[in-house]
């Protein structure tokens, strides 16, 4: 615990670099699949903040963002995935107006890139809001930093919505919307977010003997 008391401020620094780094880099690609790898880079850096601000909030934000990031970054993967498959390309620029072609994974991936970037009464949201909230308590400038990671989480996600879904069909794509297994799943996934922000307190429960024993950082 002391080295990583020591290492803390360190840390909490990369963990805002790397949460602005990822979005900025997110925002600037033009390949599906590395915009959502980015985005990652970015979630990750709220996890790196929740752990080294030590506290029983942050903790618990930092638990849930894992948690929730798996579900939306996996499911935003298999969605440029299914893209990939059907338009043999990840480019964004060859995208566009795809919404009039496949509504329903249109639909699904405004829901899962509203995650990625923390709608309220999303799993997303709850984690990185509780991180925020442990970070202010000791460290107010890296808790408004972060924040503003938030927001530029705003930029990447709709352009990604934007570019690949909305505008005039310029490729005049015809494409074979969602089947039952993809919908399954990503029905089910949708649900476990919605459940996590609304209801997190399982998560909690389950993990807040270990929290509260967690060794404090700062004093």
């Amino acid at each position: 615990p002391g080295a990583a008391r020591e290492f803390a401020p360190v840390a909490m620094t990369l963990a805002i670099v790397g949460i602005l780094y990822g979005a900025i880099l997110a925002f600037g690609q033009t390949d599906l699949k590395r915009l959502v790898a980015y985005t990652s880079l970015s979630h990750l850096g709220f996890v790196l903040l929740g752990v080294f601000a030590a506290n029983a909030l942050a903790l618990q934000g930092a638990v849930l963002t894992m948690i929730c990031h798996g579900i939306s970054t996996g499911a935003l993967f298999i969605v440029v995935g299914a893209l990939q498959q059907r338009t043999h390309t990840r480019a964004i620029d060859d995208m566009g107006g795809l919404w009039a072609t496949v509504p329903r994974m249109s639909g699904v991936a405004l829901f899962f890139a509203l995650a990625s970037l923390g709608l309220p009464g999303l799993g997303d949201f709850i984690g990185e809001f509780l991180v925020l909230l442990g970070t202010y308590q000791v460290n107010v400038a890296m808790a408004a930093g972060a924040a503003i990671g938030v927001l530029t989480a705003t930029f990447y996600a709709l352009r990604f919505v934007q570019r690949a879904f909305q505008g005039p069909n310029n490729h005049a794509w015809q494409l074979r919307d969602l089947v039952a297994r993809e919908g399954v799943l990503l029905g089910v996934m949708m649900a476990l977010l919605l459940w996590l922000g609304l209801y997190p307190q399982p998560v909690f429960r389950l993990f807040a003997q270990a929290a509260n024993h967690f060794p404090a950082f700062w004093g």
